[in-house]
């Protein structure tokens, strides 16, 4: 049977484009697609562009994506990742309490992996912020919600004045609450893992708060750091399938640092269908699960 299934990301992403190219040879796929970011939605026509499809498939690029997931829910239309898993991993504190619960739920499974400490705080009120930051330095200022790319930001405090310079670069922010991590001096190296259902890979880089202590520049494209793979560990593949189940996922990655003088590893972010980049013929890895998915 055809199954009409619609896949909602950046046509332009380069692993989505050769998703696309594979899913569309598929015969038992009548593929439509959606750009979160060009394709705009008629709020009257919703019910005739999508109330017939099968399934709908986000990566999540713009609010156009929640909004079609809130639509999919609405008419009970099956989607990898519901709106309600989704606005959990958009929204960074939301994400951090749930995994709390899951390490506290989870806590003799997950002994080798740790949390960092972190806050709500407002900096609307800078002196008052200095006061409760002084004695929790070193810090980082992360933005609340994580899928908007042009509001997105982490900021690496270690002296009180240099509050000040955050406050210059992101006086938009000020009014809004931040989410703020305790900051773990580690080996320097950031482990990301990715999960496509039951397959779970590693690729490793150097951290990018790291390379601006070292190199000082004025801006990092995250994307022209060197990666390369690396074993995952039973353990971690352990974190993984207990993310994946507690958290509804079958598509994310996570992100680990390891402390200096320590065996445990501290998870300090999570996202929801990441980028996977450096990561061989991962195309053709997302492109078999998604087709196994829409038609088991």
């Amino acid at each position: 049977m055809v199954k009409k299934l619609v896949l909602s990301a950046k046509r332009e992403h380069d692993v989505i484009k050769k998703v696309i190219r594979k899913l569309k040879v598929v015969p038992e796929i009548e593929l439509i697609l959606h750009d979160p970011t060009e394709d705009f939605l008629d709020l009257v026509d919703m019910q005739t562009q999508f109330g017939d499809v099968d399934f709908i498939i986000t990566k999540v690029a713009s609010d156009c994506s929640i909004d079609l997931l809130h639509f999919a829910k609405l008419y009970n239309i099956p989607t990898l990742h519901d709106v309600d898993t989704v606005l959990l991993c958009k929204n960074k504190v939301a994400l951090d309490q749930a995994i709390r619960k899951i390490f506290d739920t989870h806590s003799d499974d997950l002994e080798d992996f740790l949390l960092p400490r972190s806050w709500t705080q407002s900096l609307q009120n800078i002196n008052r912020f200095k006061e409760w930051a002084l004695p929790q330095l070193p810090i980082v200022i992360k933005s609340h919600y994580q899928h908007d790319k042009y509001n997105r930001f982490n900021f690496l405090v270690q002296e009180i004045n240099e509050i000040d310079k955050f406050c210059k670069i992101y006086s938009n922010f000020l009014y809004y609450n931040m989410y703020i991590q305790e900051f773990i001096e580690s080996d320097g190296i950031e482990r990301k893992v990715y999960v496509v259902g039951d397959k779970v890979f590693g690729i490793k880089r150097e951290n990018p708060i790291y390379i601006f202590l070292r190199d000082k520049p004025n801006s990092i494209d995250v994307e022209t750091i060197g990666r390369q793979n690396f074993e995952v560990t039973i353990d971690m593949q352990n974190l993984a399938k207990i993310l994946a189940k507690e958290l509804n996922l079958k598509i994310f990655g996570f992100d680990l640092v390891k402390p200096l003088n320590q065996h445990k590893y501290y998870l300090i972010d999570l996202n929801d269908f990441p980028g996977f980049m450096g990561i061989k013929d991962i195309d053709n890895v997302l492109a078999d699960f998604l087709i196994t998915y829409v038609n088991p």
